[in-house]
Formats: structure tokens, C-alpha cells, sequence
């Protein structure tokens, strides 16, 4: 995604939410507490989700332009807390030559795109759960993670340096056990939320060693998702095993109730099953799956037939 697509889809949303009778608001979105759903872009563009809202019954868009910082991506001089700090002769001497060629090139390439557009982010809120759409610059995806996979070789190349061990494997065991109970683990859409929500729960208790902090976290993280993904497997095992008890509490719970567009329905049957199961997004299968039972079937036909009538008695003799 190019820059000058950022751009248009930026100055079109006040159209749109306008069209679709949102009140379009600059904040920031997103957070790490609490229910979130998160709309794919490639299957959702900008004006599918501003309908969406509307849809769903949301009155208020948020709207988070995100402004490339390039000086994020000086890791080797920033500041006293890099992985990589001043020693014997200096940062220089204490890196190897290819990584401080590449981390000279990736500051480079960061500097020419400094305060260009990175991301678009909108969100919209319904019944407690954040709805969140984002659309990022294919550059700024190549940067980020070029800076992610430099940072993580620094580090290890420090931990080379110094002769340290690795972390305590009981002591990643007891995190990765704590990370997967944790809501905001399970809900993440991405790894980089996992990694905010681990970071502010386990936060480094001393900052000289904060490098082999991030090494433990990242090996616990890695450990609790593939937790998450199994126990997620196991309860949509055990929930399309029993779809007629799931469609019947759907039902019961008025979830479909005054909602006539089916991608609406599809995104508010994803929060259901994401609730249901304790923050477990569900496959589009799942989802698919649920709407096609047939007592769901049935009340979607009487919604659909009852719409038609009011429709046709709304009509001047």
C-alpha cells in the first residue's frame, strides 16, 4: 500500500461517515484492556466499514492518522537503554560490521520517509466491544520489521558479548502460563499487541538487564500462543461439534435482533462466539458455519419476511 493510497483514504472518510450519518472524530484507537474485534483490510476497504458501523448502529467514528517516526529506528545510538551500549572503545567496536552496516542502511531508509503518512486507523464502538480497522504502508510493514528482526540479532549478539545465559526455562514457563490466561494476550489481532499487553504486565524490574527481559518475554509469548492456538482449537472443536446449542443461545440473546445486512451479522455472530469463549476469535468456518443452522436460517427468513411487510404497509394507499 502506497503512500498516496494512505492519503485518499484519509480524505475521504469525512465523506463517508457524513453519507452513513456518523459523527467522525480525531482520537486515538485502539487499546490493550478489554473486547476488541479487528477488521481485516483485505477483506474490509474503508466505506464497507464506515457502512458497517452505521449498520451496527454506532453514531461515532474514530479516526488515528499515524505519522512515521524515523528516529525510532536509530538502534545502535538512541539512548543509554539500547541492547547495544558504549563499550571498550566504543558502540562501534562492540558491534559486528554487517549489523552495523545494515542498521546504518535501515536508519537511512527510515530518515527518507520521516513524517510520512504509515498508517490509517477508524474504530467504532458497539455493545462494550472496539471495532477496529487499520491500513498500513507496505514500506512501513518492511521497516518495522526489518528494525524488529536487526534488534532481535543486536541482542543477541550483545548477550554473545557478555557471556550471559539464557533465560530461566521454568521461569518462561511461569510467564508463558500467566500470558495465556491473560484476555489481552487472547484477543490480540496481532503480535505486536501480545507484545504491549506482556510488556505492561511483566514490565523489566531492573533496566541494565532489560535486554534479557525482552529475550524472556518473547520466549514466553512464544510459548503462550501456541497455547492460545491449541486451546482455541479445542473449544470451536467442541462448539461446531454442538452448533444447535450455540445457534439457540445466539437466539436467545437477541443478537441478530434489527440487524438486516449480512456483514453486520457476520461481525456481531465474530463478537459472540470471541465473548463466548473468553476472547478466542473464531474462523470465518465457525461463523459460516453458525449462520447456516437451521433454526438461525429460519429466524433470518422471518426477519426478512417481516421487514417486507412493514415495508408494504408503510406505503401510502
Amino acid at each position: 500500500m502506497v503512500v498516496r493510497d494512505l492519503l485518499k483514504v484519509a480524505d475521504a472518510l469525512p465523506g463517508s461517515a457524513s453519507r452513513n450519518g456518523l459523527q467522525l472524530i480525531s482520537a486515538s484507537v485502539g487499546g490493550e484492556t478489554g473486547l476488541q474485534a479487528f477488521l481485516s483490510p483485505d477483506r474490509y476497504d474503508v466505506d464497507a466499514v464506515v457502512r458497517l458501523a452505521a449498520a451496527c448502529g454506532a453514531r461515532i467514528l474514530y479516526m488515528d492518522l499515524d505519522h512515521f517516526d524515523a528516529n525510532e529506528f536509530d538502534v545502535l545510538f538512541a539512548d543509554e537503554e539500547e541492547p547495544i551500549r558504549p563499550t571498550g572503545d566504543g558502540v562501534q567496536g562492540s558491534v559486528p560490521a554487517a549489523l552495523r552496516q545494515r542498521a546504518d542502511k535501515l536508519l537511512a531508509d527510515a530518515r527518507r520517509r520521516a513524517d510520512a503518512l504509515e498508517a490509517v486507523r477508524i474504530a467504532f464502538v458497539v455493545e462494550g466491544v472496539v471495532h477496529e480497522w487499520q491500513m498500513s504502508a507496505a514500506w512501513a510493514d518492511d521497516l518495522h520489521a526489518q528494525h524488529a528482526s536487526l534488534t532481535d540479532e543486536l541482542l543477541q549478539a550483545h548477550r554473545e558479548q557478555s557471556g550471559s545465559d539464557e533465560p530461566d526455562p521454568l521461569e518462561v514457563k511461569r510467564i508463558a502460563s500467566l500470558l495465556q490466561q491473560m484476555p489481552a494476550v487472547i484477543s490480540a489481532g496481532s503480535h505486536s499487541l501480545r507484545c504491549a499487553a506482556a510488556e505492561e504486565a511483566f514490565p523489566p524490574l531492573n533496566g541494565n538487564d532489560d535486554w534479557r527481559h525482552r529475550r524472556l518475554l518473547q520466549q514466553a509469548l512464544a510459548l503462550a500462543q501456541q497455547a492460545i492456538q491449541k486451546d482455541a482449537a479445542d473449544i470451536y472443536r467442541t462448539i461446531e461439534n454442538a452448533l444447535d446449542d450455540t445457534a439457540a443461545r445466539l437466539l436467545n440473546q437477541g443478537i441478530l435482533d434489527d440487524v438486516h445486512d449480512a456483514p453486520a451479522r457476520r461481525i456481531l455472530v465474530t463478537d459472540f462466539l470471541t465473548e463466548l469463549t473468553g476472547g478466542h476469535r473464531p474462523k470465518p468456518r465457525t461463523v459460516t458455519l453458525l449462520l447456516g443452522r437451521p433454526a438461525v436460517k429460519e429466524f433470518l427468513a422471518q426477519q426478512k419476511s417481516a421487514a417486507k411487510s412493514e415495508a408494504q404497509q408503510a406505503l401510502p394507499l
